[in-house]
């Protein structure tokens, strides 16, 4: 089963992740303005035991982050604009 936490540690288990998040945003966007490309990975639990392996079981891997340079603009005229998504009601 699960751990257990007090409510302080579930807290700050929460404010952690959101820090994560912002600083993986942070890099994403940061990425993009140097001309990379990136990728945010989530789902970190298959590398979850060569890190166990490299740290000794002392880390826990949250996300990761893939930096490279796109071959393309692969998103360019995809997105469709907001009129035609968003339906406004009053």
């Amino acid at each position: 089963m699960g751990r257990s936490l007090t409510a302080d540690q579930r807290v700050s288990e929460i404010c952690n992740a959101q820090s994560i998040g912002a600083a993986l945003e942070n890099m994403s966007l940061a990425a993009e303005e140097q001309g990379l490309g990136s990728l945010w990975i989530c789902n970190t639990f298959f590398a979850q035991k060569e890190l166990d392996d490299w740290l000794g079981g002392e880390g826990e891997l949250y996300a990761a982050m893939a930096l490279g340079y796109a071959e393309g603009n692969f998103l360019a005229g995809t997105r469709k604009k907001m009129q035609d998504v968003v339906e406004w009601r009053e």
